[in-house]
């Protein structure tokens, strides 16, 4: 009977903690090049959900839509960002409010560094969410020029 009671109360605790997630989704859209005025006032229509660990490069500006649960408009969530390094250490902390008419919060990060980073986000002084995502060097200063790369010799 016991047995059966904890089984029955950690089956509730999975549930409650698994309907307690938001749903995060990216986009990178570099607003740099537009007036100041516009770039203020400037967010992506389209973002897009990863299935898993979503991956960007470092000169990319990384746009974050997070939809909570149950949203609560005109309150204060929390978002930290942390940077694995021994452990995850936090670089940024904003305090941001739900988008008016979309019940989400959205904003966005530039120039971050080569890395693992957790983005969590707050609630009431409690952390209701998380995502992890990684930061490559950008795919130009990457490429491989094979003519000149090729190891000379073994020619016939």
């Amino acid at each position: 009977m016991l047995r059966l009671m904890i089984l029955l109360a950690a089956a509730g605790l999975t549930i409650a903690c698994g309907n307690g997630r938001g749903k995060f989704a990216f986009t990178v859209a570099d607003h740099t090049g537009l007036p100041a005025l516009e770039q203020r006032f400037f967010q992506p229509q389209r973002f897009v959900r990863y299935g898993m660990r979503p991956i960007f490069e470092r000169d990319d500006v990384i746009w974050y839509a997070y939809r909570p649960v149950s949203p609560k408009p005109g309150k204060y969530y929390g978002i930290s960002l942390q940077k694995k390094s021994l452990g995850y250490q936090e670089i940024d902390l904003r305090n941001r409010t739900i988008a008016d008419g979309q019940g989400m919060l959205i904003d966005h990060y530039r120039s971050l560094e080569e890395g693992e980073y957790r983005m969590k986000i707050a609630y009431d002084n409690q952390v209701i969410d998380q995502i992890d995502f990684i930061i490559v060097a950008d795919s130009a200063s990457e490429s491989i020029d094979f003519e000149t790369d090729e190891p000379e010799g073994n020619e016939a």
